[in-house]
């Protein structure tokens, strides 16, 4: 066959290839609900500023003030107008960012309400924002008027009082930590998740045996939190991933990760805990989560999102990044992908993210020290916009968004990249680098 011939064939192709990208960039923007600029041409854009997965999500910033406490926004939420909100516990405020030039990108922050002792769980309802703090869990009215539902949970020393979720049955939800990192406790409500009627009447506990439940939410019309287990140098206890289920008792003080005894004097089976969907490595710390039912991009419908928030003490950087969980039909994992850091080479993520090695140990330390991790700081909240936008809350003042691009140019068969996740998985094992792409 001529060269020409050829020549010519491949550019059909190609214009083929590219009609169809566009074709189903417009396709995503318009799904969205809003035209939107290209995020080359949007002020708010990061470049590589900030490595997240900007091959399918335009990476854009929302807040970036330094001179806010380091540990601000430690909750996120947004309500159907997209006013976003967050929390800022060591000031007792709570702030709402919406948007005043009509990109549907909040970017005005103002306070909401303040003089709440420390506000760290967020949940909107029926025109009603939710917040949880300490012992209270307030309700506040549109216009910042704040009512006391809830002021008697128990709190005090130990882990800050956690997220907040509403049920489809018109309940509240609220995660309570235990009040020690590794002890034995009477508190029953303590280490628990709680629920109770909007108005904060007929409380009731529905799981206990929590190290730090931070966060709440539902996925698939069932309850889901996180956990993680106590950093002790030299053991290699697992953070959780949780389904709760009512009357549960999921382990903490005595079992921690794969029903392993962690005081060894206690006289406690711990094949009767709850065992974990997911399991994270040690130092991980998972600290929010969020459904994510839309359908924005290839490979993005119907995932639960979970920040996992590093262990600054700890030298394997096992946390520090945010990732996108797909489960099957009963709820167990397939996989996983990192929406932040992300950095490619040769269209792969920068580090080797096969056979769970991601998610787990070393080789997370080669984003960092290339210089385009996120770490020092750490990711710390997760929300979801009604259109399909994840909004990131990071240490030192940050929020920033992921909107889906217009235009996906990434092959739809080399992207995402999964990372194979078994509940299982030993972290100790050599890896089997067998299927590793080259």
């Amino acid at each position: 066959m001529p060269v020409s011939t050829l020549l010519s064939r491949r550019w059909a192709l190609c214009a083929l290839a590219l009609f169809f990208a566009v074709a189903s960039g417009t396709f995503v923007a318009r799904a969205q609900g809003a035209e939107l600029a290209p995020c080359a041409e949007r002020p708010t854009a990061i470049g590589s500023e900030l490595y997240a997965d900007d091959m399918r999500w335009c990476v854009e910033s929302v807040v970036h003030d330094r001179g806010i406490e380091p540990l601000s926004f430690t909750a996120l939420e947004v309500a159907p107008d997209g006013t976003l909100f967050a929390t800022r516990p060591l000031s007792g405020a709570v702030m709402a960012i919406r948007d005043t030039d009509g990109d549907h990108l909040p970017d005005a922050i103002e306070t909401f309400a303040d003089g709440l002792t420390m506000p760290n769980g967020l949940a909107y309802h029926d025109g009603y924002l939710y917040v949880s703090g300490g012992a209270n869990i307030y309700r506040i009215s549109s216009t910042g008027a704040v009512n006391t539902i809830v002021d008697d949970l128990p709190s005090g020393t130990g882990f800050w009082t956690g997220g907040l979720a509403i049920g489809n049955g018109e309940r509240l939800y609220v995660a309570l930590g235990a009040p020690c990192s590794s002890c034995e406790f009477e508190e029953r409500g303590r280490g628990a998740i709680h629920s109770m009627n909007l108005d904060g009447s007929d409380r009731q506990i529905v799981a206990t045996g929590f190290r730090r439940p931070a966060d709440v939410a539902f996925y698939r019309d069932q309850l889901w939190t996180v956990d993680s287990a106590p950093y002790e140098p030299g053991r290699h206890a697992r953070d959780e991933l949780n389904r709760v289920a009512p009357g549960g008792w999921y382990g903490f003080p005595y079992c921690i990760g794969a029903g392993e005894s962690h005081i060894a004097e206690a006289d406690v089976d711990c094949a009767d805990s709850a065992s974990p969907v997911m399991l994270f490595g040690s130092g991980a710390v998972p600290i929010s989560l969020a459904a994510f039912p839309h359908d924005a991009l290839a490979g993005t419908k119907d995932t639960l999102i979970v920040v996992l928030s590093g262990e600054p003490r700890q030298i394997d950087f096992v946390g520090y990044k945010v990732i996108m969980i797909t489960f099957d039909e009963r709820n167990q994992p397939l996989g996983a992908t990192i929406l932040i850091p992300y950095r490619y080479n040769s269209l792969r993520q920068a580090y080797l993210p096969y056979r769970g090695e991601g998610l787990y140990w070393e080789r997370f330390i080669l984003v960092s020290e290339s210089g385009f991790g996120i770490y020092p700081q750490q990711p710390l909240a997760v929300a979801v916009h009604p259109r399909g936008w994840i909004y990131i809350s990071l240490t030192g003042g940050r929020i920033i968004a992921l909107r889906p691009r217009q235009f996906v140019s990434a092959p739809a068969d080399r992207y995402p990249v999964w990372t194979p996740m078994n509940p299982n998985f030993d972290p100790s094992a050599a890896p089997d680098n067998s299927e590793v792409p080259k």
